[in-house]
């Protein structure tokens, strides 16, 4: 199987739900096989070269993968037609994510600036509102949008979409890898992620109106040792570094998953000590009972996300095979 077919039956289960995606795949694949072979013929080894041509031809007969998906696709497409919904599953994957992000990130900046002393339940009471405000009004707009849109598609127009899978062609499947553009946009995620965590150290508590308890100081330790920072800043460079080559290879092969993997379970570990040797939070801002309760569930909330990370890594990387 070439790395063409491969990209060929990646692009059509990338239109599918998850649970259905890999018997989907392996019907497409001896479909493929069977119908190569059939063209191929004779029982002599073929060249390298026929295989190949016989592959592509066989990938321009069954066609367009996203139409293609569609016949697999069981769900009623009744307001949002087979034409039109495609870019519909696009739009809510992307837009509304966007939409949450700016509506949040834009009353806060608002509450914070209007609001002295800033309070943060009022504060997060205030986002949570507009932003589920702010999806159902996208999610609507968005639906009647491409609805109408899809109605102007009846008649002559239509039928001239549907003649559109003669014109497919093999060169267009490299433009459409649905499982790359998926691990570039899950890498790009995780660096903002790292990012946001190698802040962690500066934000200073003010920010989350608990400056008071000790003057607008960060949350973390003013006496924890330097070498622990470093080591913080230092296993999430590693882990940015995992996340850069699935973004620049647009793949996340085995190899580079199994180092991610080693390297989150040896910072959890790194984690752990650190909470368990020393005060690892401000001691201004907890009692020294409920410090050693804090360094407990925190412990214990790494591991559960350590380990809930490598079952949906590996999840994800079995469902793309």
């Amino acid at each position: 199987m070439s790395a063409l077919t491969d990209i060929y039956v990646d692009t059509v289960i990338g239109h599918l739900p998850e649970n259905s995606r890999s018997d989907i795949a392996a019907e497409i694949r001896a479909t493929i096989d069977d119908m190569v072979e059939a063209r191929l013929g004779g029982s002599d080894p073929p060249a390298r070269e026929q295989a190949a041509a016989a592959e592509r031809e066989v990938l321009e007969e069954l066609g367009d993968p996203a139409r293609l998906s569609r016949e697999y696709t069981n769900s009623p497409q009744h307001l949002i037609g087979p034409n039109s919904y495609p870019i519909f599953l696009w739009t809510m994957r992307w837009v509304l994510p966007l939409v949450a992000v700016a509506t949040a990130l834009s009353n806060t900046i608002g509450f914070i600036a209007t609001h002295d002393p800033v309070q943060i339940g009022a504060l997060i009471g205030q986002i949570v509102a507009k932003t589920v405000i702010a999806l159902l009004v996208a999610f609507a707009t968005l639906t009647i949008l491409i609805a109408l849109g899809d109605r102007g598609l009846s008649g002559g127009a239509a039928e001239k979409m549907n003649d559109t899978r003669t014109a497919w062609s093999v060169d267009q499947l490299h433009a459409t890898d649905v499982k790359a553009k998926q691990i570039r946009a899950e890498a790009i995620l995780g660096l903002v992620f790292l990012v946001l965590l190698a802040l962690i150290p500066f934000v200073p508590t003010s920010l989350f109106y608990v400056g008071h308890l000790n003057s607008g100081e960060p949350f973390i330790n003013p006496d924890l040792g330097t070498g622990w920072l470093l080591g913080y800043w230092g296993f999430l460079a590693l882990m940015a570094i995992v996340e850069v080559v699935k973004l620049v290879r647009s793949s996340a092969r085995p190899a580079v998953l199994l180092s991610g993997a080693i390297i989150d379970v040896v910072t959890a570990v790194f984690l752990t000590i650190a909470l368990l040797t020393q005060p690892v939070l401000h001691p201004e801002l907890t009692t020294a009972s409920g410090a050693e309760a804090q360094q407990i569930i925190t412990v214990i909330a790494i591991w559960a996300i350590v380990v809930w990370d490598q079952i949906s890594t590996w999840r994800t990387y079995r469902a793309r095979l």
